[in-house]
């Protein structure tokens, strides 16, 4: 993946939020999509895959429902995709996240408080030539809870920022990882795979997995 030049990310975003705002009616808005960057913490964090903890910058997208003034309704997506400097492997992390948000005020800036449920989905490929020969998969359900803030541009767009613990207490699927707890490197993927598809799962599983998440977006209105 290239390199994304964020503060550009941001300048594009705003002006729209801008022109959003601006454009904004007397109408209450319902409903939103919007896009977010996310940095994990912690190397236990069931966002990330334990055999590279290291690559923790997510971007990915969402929608959100106001069901009242002062409950809402939203479902995110993330993604990352990292490959080892040998090209011989590569991980991908999938988060899914759905979130009920409470928002004491209603103003233009507001705070909010959120819990929820969550999917998190690994895969990892073993390559040949930049070409996958064997792949692995895992998806850890869990639970987050947090706090943010939202500030709106008018009645059309909003930018917010938020923490989230997130946790899970579940052995991993088919002891996918555990097995991958147990590996060394990225570079030893074709082994792991080969014992996750001959069985093996003698190899303890995580439990208790947990982390933080920072997040930060736009979101528009309609």
């Amino acid at each position: 993946m290239g390199t994304v030049n964020w503060r550009r990310v941001w300048m594009a975003g705003l002006a729209l939020a801008a022109l959003a705002g601006v454009a904004g009616d007397a109408g209450a808005q319902t409903f939103g999509l919007g896009a977010r960057m996310v940095s994990v913490s912690g190397p236990d964090s069931p966002a990330v895959d334990q055999s590279d903890p290291s690559n923790t910058r997510f971007a990915g997208g969402l929608l959100r429902l106001n069901a009242t003034k002062h409950i809402s309704l939203e479902v995110s997506m993330d993604y990352q995709s990292t490959t080892n400097p040998a090209g011989t492997a590569r991980i991908r992390n999938t988060p899914i996240q759905v979130s009920g948000m409470l928002f004491p005020l209603r103003t233009a800036l507001s705070p909010y408080f959120l819990a929820g449920i969550g999917w998190y989905r690994h895969k990892l490929e073993a390559l040949d030539n930049g070409k996958p020969v064997l792949t692995g998969e895992s998806t850890d359900f869990g639970y987050h809870t947090g706090v943010g803030g939202q500030l709106m541009f008018g009645r059309h767009a909003g930018i917010f920022v938020d923490y989230r613990y997130t946790w899970v207490d579940l052995n991993g699927i088919d002891g996918f990882m555990g097995a991958v707890r147990s590996a060394a490197s990225l570079t030893s993927v074709v082994g792991l795979l080969t014992s996750l598809n001959d069985g093996d799962k003698t190899k303890d599983s995580t439990i208790n997995r947990s982390g933080s998440m920072w997040t930060g977006g736009l979101t528009i209105y309609f």
